[in-house]
């Protein structure tokens, strides 16, 4: 039992389709052939190839055929489809049928229409296909002839006088023979086809009773005709149940098939959103072979690179790889190959087509067919220039930062240092010109006051080294208050009045209405303004003037201008002005100074919302303009630089308690307080030597320097604050530390004061007699 499809192909290629479907399905030999003798190389139309038989064994060469190619199939298909009935051929040679053996058969067919069971013959579609059942008369009648008397033979003929083949079974040649001995024919009508079949036998091989013999031959006849008529009968009763088999299996091909279409239109539409993705993802995607010959690229990778997708697919990956990094792709794509790396990922660069050096990040896998071999190699990339631009610029930030910090620690450390000796030599120089017993000559005062002016001078370098150290750092804090302006100017100009009678010049101010009261850090505002006052005083000619005024400005701002009528400044000069260390060539001249005090002080007005500006004409004079509000609170804490004040102090006896290792420091504190003869002064070196001393006699001020031996000050002051015994015994800082981080903490810890070496004998003096005034006497 068989099926084929009715098959029409328009070209060679439809035809190879048709057999590359089959073959997909499992029939890896299928192809399409005709049985003529002079069968064309390729099938004449229209073509119905055998598509389906049952068994498959034995009959698997049939597959393939163009059943049409036969005559007698032909035919009986043509009538088949005309009459809607199932119609058997004349015999012919079956081509599943050795050569050697007997291949007569005959075919029944169906011709299948599409819209078949209609009743109408003429309603009836295209054909859709042929069901056929192949019949091979010869075994079947052998397989009878079995149960015959052996003096019997049979013979099986197509009644048709034109059939190409009459003979369909029996002994070769016995339809042709006609005389002698018992003949018996009976007429079998088969799939519109008639067949005779004829039972005969010699008289000599006939037993004896002739006469009953002859009835018996004749029953005999009768009833072989009646088998093999029962025969056929099963054998169409077994077409007609393979037909409505094969009608049912028909059906579900069809299920089948379009369960089949309705896959490939999901997967047609799974490869357009693929497509989509693919041409419309941000980062690159290419595929390549396993030798890295591009095969496919999306459209962003196409624009990273700029080649064309066609230009792409003539190239090599390492072809447009930088030369450094081709070496390392192939050996990771060749372990990516062998299984040894499930995937990679690195940063390499790509030579673009314009020649540009383009940084990438690159994510390598391998794509494997359905058996688990190696396919096709895929790789994701993306532009990473600009992050790796932004990547060194924050590196830069980090060392930069890094190295701000080394340098404001150094600097810190450095002004530790250096205060250190400087609270030794000042300190000796105020108590030497404090000392009454043992008083300076009049020689040896000029020296000593340039001891100290050079001290202080020193002093004031370290702290504008600090204050630049910490705006360049951002870690300088503001701390915005309302500050009186004329109260502030007065202090300010009070510090350089001295330095302007001796060059004999005249100050005069200006301060316009509403312009009293500005917004700003009255420490900060104070520097900035003594920084321009005494260059107003140091630039300026012999007997000239200063004017300090100021007025509104849009915004609320306040303008304050300090003018002088000194040597002034060229437009070089003024362009160079605000340049940290560059004192415009006068460092040559006898003027102190470190060309960063004018950096300083527009920086600070710029970190107050201000603004500091310069105006000059060379030989005429400078005017420094500073608006405000804003500022921000110190780094440190400047020393008192007024004269000394020792005037004596009016209570009575106190103990002062100072934490200090350094024997040099401790002989200056000695000297100072010397200054006040109802204090008594007891010294500690370490901090565990101070902690055990004051708990067993309280005293009632305590000085702490924060850099100790065996613990930091700060240590110390808060075990003092966290015992109930000594929590009340005011503590005052004196140290060499003068940052602002350092003063802060200290006095969150409870410190009442935080001084910064070196110290002046009168702000000492004035910090201990503000605490000592305040508490009650201890001794009559």
């Amino acid at each position: 039992m068989a099926a084929s499809p009715d098959v029409r192909f328009p070209s060679i290629d439809g035809l190879r389709a048709f057999e590359a479907a089959a073959r997909s399905e499992g029939l890896a030999q299928f192809r399409v052939f005709e049985r003529s003798e002079n069968a064309a190389s390729t099938p004449r139309e229209p073509v119905i190839a055998m598509r389906f038989v049952e068994p498959m064994r034995g009959n698997a060469s049939a597959l393939g055929l163009n059943v049409l190619s036969i005559p007698a199939a032909r035919a009986a298909i043509e009538r088949s489809r005309a009459e809607g009935v199932s119609v058997a051929s004349a015999p012919f040679a079956l081509t599943q049928i050795p050569e050697g053996q007997d291949r007569t058969g005959v075919v029944v067919y169906r011709a299948v229409a599409i819209g078949e069971g209609t009743g109408d013959a003429g309603t009836r579609g295209p054909l859709r296909g042929v069901l056929f059942v192949t019949l091979r008369p010869g075994p079947l009648l052998a397989a009878m002839a079995g149960d015959l008397p052996p003096h019997l033979s049979l013979c099986l003929v197509d009644s048709d006088p034109n059939a190409a083949v009459r003979h369909l079974a029996g002994a070769a040649g016995c339809e042709a023979r006609t005389g002698g001995g018992l003949h018996h024919m009976r007429e079998i009508a088969f799939a519109g086809r008639r067949w005779e079949l004829r039972v005969s036998a010699r008289e000599a091989d006939l037993p004896e009773g002739r006469a009953g013999n002859a009835w018996l031959f004749s029953v005999v006849g009768l009833l072989g005709a009646a088998m093999l008529g029962a025969l056929l009968l099963v054998v169409t009763g077994r077409a007609r149940r393979i037909e409505t088999a094969v009608r049912e299996r028909t059906a579900a091909l069809q299920a089948e098939v379009h369960e089949r279409e309705r896959a490939q239109a999901a997967l047609r539409d799974s490869e357009q959103r693929f497509r989509n993705i693919l041409n419309t993802a941000p980062i690159g995607i290419l595929y390549t072979d396993l030798r890295g010959y591009v095969k496919q690229a999306n459209p962003r990778f196409c624009e990273l690179t700029g080649y064309a997708e066609d230009e792409l697919q003539l190239m090599t990956v390492a072809q447009y790889t930088h030369p450094d990094d081709v070496e390392a792709d192939q050996d990771l794509s060749r372990r990516l190959v062998l299984g040894e790396l499930p995937m990679y990922r690195r940063q390499k660069r790509y030579i673009t087509k314009d020649g540009r050096t383009l940084w990438v990040q690159s994510t390598v896998t391998l794509l494997r067919d359905e058996l688990g071999q190696a396919r096709r190699i895929v790789g994701v990339v993306e532009d990473i220039t600009e992050h790796l631009r932004l990547q060194d610029a924050e590196t830069a930030r980090e060392r930069a930062e890094a190295a701000n910090r080394a340098k404001s620690e150094f600097l810190s450390r450095m002004s530790h240092e250096l205060r250190t000796p400087l609270n030794a030599m000042l300190g000796f120089a105020q108590l030497l010109e404090l000392d009454r017993r043992h008083p300076l000559s009049a020689d040896q005062q000029p020296w000593v006051a340039q001891i100290q002016q050079a001290g202080w001078h020193l002093l004031d370098m370290i702290n504008d080294v600090l204050d630049l150290s910490r705006i360049e750092s951002g870690n300088l804090k503001l701390q915005i208050e309302p500050i009186e302006l004329p109260a502030l100017l007065s202090a300010s100009l009070a510090m350089i009045d001295t330095e302007a009678k001796r060059r004999g010049l005249n100050i005069s101010t200006d301060l316009a209405d509403g312009t009293g009261v500005l917004m700003g850090d009255a420490t900060r505002v104070k520097q900035i303004l003594v920084n321009l006052l005494s260059n107003a005083v140091k630039y300026n000619s012999e007997g000239g003037r200063i004017h300090v005024a100021s007025r509104m400005r849009p915004h609320d701002m306040v303008e304050i201008a300090v003018t002088d009528t000194g040597l002034g400044m060229t437009a070089e000069q003024l362009a160079e002005l605000f340049q940290p260390f560059n004192r415009l060539g006068r460092e040559r001249s006898s003027q102190e100074g470190t060309g960063i005090g004018l950096v300083i002080s527009q920086r600070l007005a710029e970190l107050m919302g201000g603004s500091l500006r310069a105006r000059s004409i060379a030989g005429e004079g400078s005017s420094f303009i500073l608006t405000l509000p804003g500022a921000i609170e110190p780094d440190t804490v400047p020393s008192n630089l007024d004269p000394l004040l020792t005037a004596s102090a009016e209570y009575h006896r106190r103990i002062v308690h100072y934490v200090e290792d350094n024997e040099t420091n401790v002989e200056v504190m000695r000297g100072i307080l010397s200054q006040r003869p109802q204090v008594l002064m007891e010294v500690s070196g370490n901090g565990a030597e101070a902690l055990r001393t004051i708990r067993a006699r309280q005293p009632d001020l305590i000085l702490l320097d924060m850099h100790l031996p065996d613990m930091s000050g700060l240590e110390l002051l808060e075990q003092l604050k966290s015992d109930e015994a000594t929590a009340d015994v005011p503590v005052v800082v004196v140290s060499a530390d003068a940052t602002a981080r350092q003063i802060e903490a200290a006095m969150a810890a409870g410190a009442h004061l935080y001084l910064t070496k070196p110290v002046s004998v009168a702000e000492l003096l004035a910090a201990v007699d503000e605490v000592l005034e305040s508490l009650s006497t201890r001794f009559g």
